[in-house]
């Protein structure tokens, strides 16, 4: 049973594109009844792997990107949604305007992980975060300046890699954040795979092998971070090779905000996720 609700899934996502462009039909919908609850579970997990594959060369006001934005590298545009719950909160606010075709743009965000509370180890991180869904990190480095990133798939401890397109990583260009575009992105590029290069855990935040690791490791460098430029995320206009002076640093503090969701909505991702990407 378990096999024929996965290749029905598997059918009708391939059923949602056309030969010629990879683009949804109306043909889709008949091709067999409503998925049933299971089903669409793996549908999901499906398109994940899937996402980093057929994206199409469409324009930004494109109908297919507004619907599936995640299916697309991130946008740069500051997001102008103004959300219930951001006013007054300084990191809140500063994040929103990262949000723009995003799984979170318009949702609220609530603080799941604070590292000088919670505690610096992967642990502390992982009993905090997994499960939760699309979360971005956001950590500051010990010269004042705010960096992180955005994890579409979110953690859950279930070890191997989370892939996504739209995942990025970002820092900001002055110690005012509310300064408008005071902030770089930074796209992953080379596809979606390793955007999440390891859910296990004991190992903390893991974008790409090498492009923003903070290990979490409870040898006495927990507050480390390193980073490397270029293989799997950008290194954006200024050609950076690190994200930090000398590729690494100490944190003085590190942050993980999620989505909020009601008790009946079901949190995307907050499971297993299909990665054929990482090898």
């Amino acid at each position: 049973m378990r096999h024929q609700s996965f290749f029905k899934a598997l059918l009708c996502i391939f059923c949602s594109y056309s030969v010629q462009s990879f683009v949804p039909t109306t043909q889709s919908s008949q091709c067999f009844s409503s998925p049933t609850a299971s089903e669409n579970k793996i549908i999901v997990a499906l398109h994940g792997w899937f996402d980093n594959f057929w994206q199409t060369p469409e324009t930004s006001s494109s109908s297919r990107q507004i619907e599936y934005p995640e299916q697309y590298p991130a946008t740069y545009e500051p997001n102008t949604a103004s959300v219930e719950g951001d006013a007054g909160d300084e990191n809140k606010e500063f994040l929103r305007q990262l949000l723009k075709n995003t799984q979170l743009e318009s949702r609220p965000v609530v603080l799941a992980y604070d590292a000088n509370k919670n505690g610096w180890t992967a642990q502390a991180f992982h009993r905090a975060v997994d499960g939760k869904g699309a979360s971005i990190v956001l950590a500051t480095t010990s010269d004042g300046r705010s960096i992180g990133g955005y994890n579409p798939k979110g953690w859950a401890s279930l070890g191997g890699a989370r892939p996504s397109v739209a995942s990025f990583l970002f820092y900001t260009k002055s110690s005012d954040k509310q300064q408008q575009q005071s902030w770089q992105k930074l796209q992953k590029v080379g596809g979606g795979g390793l955007a999440c290069a390891k859910d296990d855990p004991d190992c903390g935040v893991w974008f790409g092998p090498d492009a923003l690791v903070i290990p979490l490791l409870d040898d006495g460098s927990n507050r480390i971070a390193q980073s490397k430029l270029g293989p799997y995320f950008e290194r954006g206009p200024g050609n950076l090779p690190s994200l930090f002076s000398g590729g690494s640093t100490e944190l003085k503090d590190l942050k993980i905000y999620v989505g909020v969701y009601d008790s009946t909505e079901e949190i995307p991702y907050s499971g297993g996720v299909l990665d054929m990407t990482s090898g």
